[in-house]
């Protein structure tokens, strides 16, 4: 019995410290009944780090001057409005990124909408006949305004929806500035600009949200950011492209707007289909091709002004070789970097199963139905 006992309690005893060493360490807490929060992830961090920042770069350059033209009646009185929204932005956005999920798609969507909404704003604003205070309460309004509807639409997105849902816009505005530089030649000359193209080219932008984030959900394939930015990519190299068939021309505003409109066009459709559905970019990706694109079209310019001499060193022959050389250099970066391949086709692949077995058992004759290829719907 002696010895059973004297057993157990060794037992006990090398039990007893085994378990304080598994025990995981608790953060000092005092209080009795509150649990500290896990700290969020990296990536999450950044998420919001990066919200935090944008935000309050609007509310130095956007919020903060637009608040102060508006209430401030003297220079001290504007400083100090100045001053209350500025600061305010920093504080205001660190709040809510404190107690709301910060996404890649809501930082890129409040962002882009703030400063574009506000731009258009004090555009429409300043062809009015509006005052200064009220042209600064639209900024504002449309700044704040911008800001919550970026978050609001970026629920339920990802970071390349949410950034072809503003490339949509963007390439919507631009359009719709070239159709009316095309329908009004004399649209740069003083006093023709007015509001109605202003507010037109500001409905054509809002259109252009809708139509690129239908794109982005309804394409079959992945899309990143940096596919995105390839799309950019693709129409500037594009109007390039169609910058040559009028330089050595003396073209008028309409046939340059409608040409380099064209092309940006025809260049966003190729890179979307040579581009875009066949690789997966990141940020990274996309400005180190963005680099080879720059770089060709730089040899290109240099073979074309060796190639036109000193006669035609801006004309349609250097312009075709920046065009080649450009061309040339996507694809180069594109091999260098060994892009991954678009994850949305490469799901699609995978459906696909082969059977090598029930091919061996066909090509001898076995009896009995075999499996070849099998694809799930």
């Amino acid at each position: 019995m002696r010895s059973r006992a004297l057993a157990l309690l060794l037992t006990l005893a090398c039990s007893v410290p085994a378990a304080a060493q598994q025990e995981v360490p608790r953060r000092l807490d005092f209080s009795t009944d509150t649990v500290l929060p896990a700290r969020p992830p990296e990536a999450t961090r950044a998420l919001r780090n990066r919200f935090v920042r944008n935000q309050t770069i609007l509310g130095l350059s956007v919020y903060g001057p637009s608040f102060a033209v508006m209430v401030g009646t003297d220079g001290v009185t504007g400083t100090a409005a100045y001053l209350v929204m500025a600061g305010g932005s920093f504080f205001a956005s660190a709040e809510y990124a404190r107690r709301a999920e910060v996404t890649e798609a809501k930082v890129l969507l409040s962002t882009a909408m703030a400063w574009r909404t506000a731009g258009s704003a004090l555009f429409i604003g300043s062809e009015t006949e509006a005052k200064g205070r009220s042209v600064a309460a639209m900024t504002l309004v449309g700044g704040l305004g911008g800001t919550v509807a970026g978050v609001l639409l970026g629920n339920g997105l990802t970071g390349g929806e949410a950034a072809a849902t503003v490339f949509g816009h963007d390439l919507a505005y631009a359009s719709a500035v070239a159709v009316s530089f095309a329908v009004a030649p004399d649209l740069s000359d003083p006093g023709v600009l007015d509001a109605r193209y202003a507010a037109g080219w500001t409905a054509a932008g809002a259109v252009g949200y809708v139509l690129g984030n239908a794109y982005a959900r309804r394409v079959p394939y992945n899309l990143t950011v940096g596919d995105v930015s390839t799309l950019w990519l693709g129409a500037g190299v594009g109007a390039l492209g169609a910058s040559t068939f009028i330089a050595n021309n003396d073209p008028s505003n309409e046939a340059i707007a409608l040409t380099l409109l064209g092309g940006a066009l025809v260049g966003t459709v190729a890179s979307d289909r040579f581009l875009v559905r066949r690789y997966d970019h990141s940020r990274s990706d996309a400005a180190f091709v963005s680099l080879g694109a720059l770089a060709g079209g730089v040899m290109g310019v240099g073979v074309g002004v060796l190639a036109a001499g000193e006669a035609d060193r801006d004309g349609s022959l250097t312009r075709s070789f920046a065009t080649l050389g450009a061309i040339g250099g996507i694809f180069m970066a594109e091999r260098y970097l060994q892009t991954d391949r678009d994850a949305g086709r490469a799901s699609r692949l995978g459906r696909l199963e082969l059977h090598p077995m029930g091919a061996v058992a066909a090509a001898t004759g076995a009896p009995g139905r075999h499996t070849l290829l099998r694809y799930t719907f």
